[in-house]
């Protein structure tokens, strides 16, 4: 009986089965790599995946939607997008980031680099591998209005099928890889060399979210180039008096990750930011801990996913203080889970 159901429904129940799939699976599946990772052992589902799975518990096993919610959860079954870019096109093979210049030493890397919006299936604007179309950073304003999870709920994948509670606040996890280093060499301290102590050339996080103008009621728009307030506004970093404001040291509550000192060799970071984290800045230990691997003290406490909304888009800025340090990216990578 269970091979029949199988045989229907493919890798989502393979997943609830404990069994892995095999190669001649017949799966409808479309995403390339979730077959590859299916059949190394490791299967990432599609929207429709998780919805089939959260009505088989529902119906078959008569469970409650918050107990499906909570399993699908502590399974950590969840659709994602990725989102990355390459400067191997570059001179030297990477972007370089340069401190000492008000106007260079922060620059906005999501270019190329937007996350699709969070809880969509595909990005409303050009992806990188898509087109050679660069959206531009957005203007400088606040978001001023907002729109509802409603508003979104038909660009959602999962459509009716999503919980009211997930459509608010979707996300679980992100995960930032990224390849870089500095410019080799500084004066500070030996001692602080091949460390992450003492280093100037940084990644923080950005976010945007759909402005809702009160001239018209059209649907949200990503564009960032519309002139009447509507379109993608910028939430960090912070917008003071419609400029953007960068402090001069890191925002402990959005760095993602800083560059070894005074290292030649790119090294490859991979931060995972949960919603589950709870290593809360006071927390003496635990933030030192985070400080030690080159991270934002205040990045281990969950916050900045868990108030993720349903449409928000998550950016990264490249960043270096200071003369002759350089800040040289090689490629950024975020992918983006979110619950159904």
């Amino acid at each position: 009986m269970f091979s029949a159901i199988t045989n229907v429904l493919g890798a989502p129940l393979n997943w609830l089965l404990g069994t892995t799939p095999q190669p001649d699976d017949n799966s409808n599946n479309s995403n390339s790599t979730s077959k590859e990772k299916a059949m190394a052992g490791t299967y990432e589902p599609t929207v429709i995946d998780v919805v089939v799975v959260k009505a088989m518990l529902t119906k078959a096993l008569i469970l409650p939607p918050e107990i499906v919610d909570s399993i699908v959860d502590l399974a950590e079954y969840w659709p994602h997008t990725t989102t990355e870019i390459h400067y191997s096109h570059l001179p030297g093979g990477a972007k370089a980031v340069r401190g000492g210049t008000p106007t260079a030493e922060n620059q906005f890397l999501a270019s190329s680099l937007r996350t699709t919006p969070i809880g969509f299936l595909k990005a409303p604007y050009p992806a990188p591998q898509e087109s050679q179309i660069q959206t531009p950073l957005s203007p400088p304003r606040p978001v001023e209005q907002e729109y509802g999870p409603d508003d979104f709920q038909k660009l959602t994948g999962a459509g009716a099928f999503a919980a009211p509670h997930t459509l608010a606040h979707p996300c679980r996890r992100i995960i930032f890889t990224i390849a870089s280093r500095d410019q080799g060499w500084s004066g500070t301290d030996p001692a602080s060399h091949g460390t992450y102590s003492h280093s100037w050339t940084w990644f923080e996080a950005g976010l945007e979210r759909c402005n809702k103008t009160t001239e018209d009621d059209r649907p949200p728009s990503f564009d960032v180039t519309r002139t009447d307030g509507g379109g993608l506004a910028t939430v960090f970093p912070d917008v003071v008096e419609y400029i953007y404001h960068h402090p001069l040291h890191p925002r402990d509550d959005l760095k993602i990750q800083c560059n070894l000192n005074s290292t030649r060799s790119v090294k490859e970071h991979r931060v995972v930011w949960s919603y589950t984290d709870d290593i809360n800045e006071s927390d003496d230990r635990g933030a030192a801990l985070l400080e030690s691997a080159g991270r934002g003290r205040a990045t281990g406490d969950g916050k900045f996913v868990r108030e993720l909304k349903l449409g928000d888009v998550v950016t990264v800025w490249a960043k270096a203080r200071f003369p002759a340090w350089v800040n040289s990216v090689e490629s950024v990578k975020v992918e983006v889970y979110w619950a159904v």
